[in-house]
């Protein structure tokens, strides 16, 4: 144990006084593995080192939401061996980083530094030990999720919700994960959780054409509201969602605003996604440029958070927002998807 240690300790020493040599001529390699394509974070982490001005060449690899491909991702990088791995969800970092296994604090990756972002729980995920410490020297991340507690009182405050729906996918860890803290959640918040899965083929992908019986099924549960937590799906699908929502007069809160700002959801409580991925760039800063130790860093979260209500929905709904939110709130207006 005593020998892995030192191993360690001299490989990340060397790492890290490299850290000084990156330029424009020999810039610091980031290889960066996306679940679908180079979304918000990912402009929002290329824009930060553009801004700095940082020497620095991003190495994208997009799995398409095609799990498959990122056992080819994980060999591609131990070979190439860049200065450090990012990794976009939980999928992709589960994949890529790997478990905490016992007796072991090493990731599949072994002396190569990796940060994980949008991540909605890596503790629960078990990518980290902590949020102040990943418990892995060479591992750190960003976590992006506004706490749940903050969520259902938000569609509290907003409405009656005494039974809040998810529908979600079985195959998508970060989902399951969610639900479980929701119901949780609902023994001591005074809620019920009506929960659905979809079906899903051989790959793990939902099957098309699922959301309008859903949401009836949801409707003869006389939800009060349906809640999208975590699932890159839902987000993904965003448009076909809210509408088949709103088609049975269900109003949609959810944690991405890109479901009420780009679509009709209701009512999102949200950290946007381009300013989680500047503040992964920040981090991966002080790993390669200010030569901390990944490992010695928090995980570190966004310190405020958005309140956005579609008003266009609210009026097709007929569900006012309450003075006390309409004080703090970001109205918005239904936009074509993006």
């Amino acid at each position: 144990m005593k020998l892995k240690l030192l191993i360690t300790a001299i490989l990340l020493s060397l790492s890290l006084s490299a850290s000084a040599a990156f330029s424009e001529a020999q810039p610091a390699r980031i290889y960066m593995v996306l679940w679908r394509g180079c979304e918000e974070a990912c402009q929002g982490f290329k824009q930060y080192l553009q801004d700095k001005k940082l020497p620095a060449q991003l190495i994208l690899r997009d799995a398409g939401r095609d799990k498959s491909k990122l056992a080819g991702f994980l060999a591609e990088a131990r070979e190439m061996k860049p200065d450090l791995v990012v990794t976009w969800g939980t999928s992709v970092s589960k994949a890529i980083i790997g478990p905490i296994k016992d007796g072991s604090n090493q990731s599949q990756l072994g002396d190569i530094p990796a940060m994980f972002m949008v991540v909605a729980d890596p503790v629960s995920a078990g990518i980290v030990k902590s949020y102040e410490q990943s418990g892995r020297p060479l591992v750190t991340g960003i976590r992006n999720r506004v706490p749940e507690e903050v969520q259902i009182r938000a569609m509290q405050d907003y409405m009656d919700a005494k039974r809040i729906g998810v529908i979600y996918s079985p195959s998508e860890l970060n989902s399951v994960l969610n639900t479980e803290q929701l119901q949780t959640l609902s023994e001591t918040m005074g809620f019920e959780l009506v929960t659905r899965t979809y079906a899903v083929d051989e790959k793990g992908n939902p099957l098309d054409g699922q959301l309008p019986g859903l949401m009836k099924q949801m409707t003869a549960e006389r939800v009060d509201v349906i809640y999208v937590g975590s699932s890159s799906y839902n987000r993904q699908q965003r448009d076909e969602f809210t509408q088949a929502a709103a088609d049975q007069g269900l109003p949609v809160a959810s944690a991405y605003e890109a479901m009420v700002t780009k679509s009709q959801g209701l009512l999102a409580v949200a950290n946007r996604y381009y300013n989680v991925g500047r503040l992964a760039a920040s981090q991966a800063e002080k790993v390669l440029f200010d030569g901390k130790q990944p490992g010695s860093l928090p995980i570190s979260a966004l310190s405020r958070f958005s309140v956005f209500i579609n008003i266009d929905v609210a009026r097709k709904l007929e569900l006012f927002p309450p003075i006390q939110l309409l004080r703090f709130a970001e109205l918005v207006g239904t936009e074509p998807s993006q």
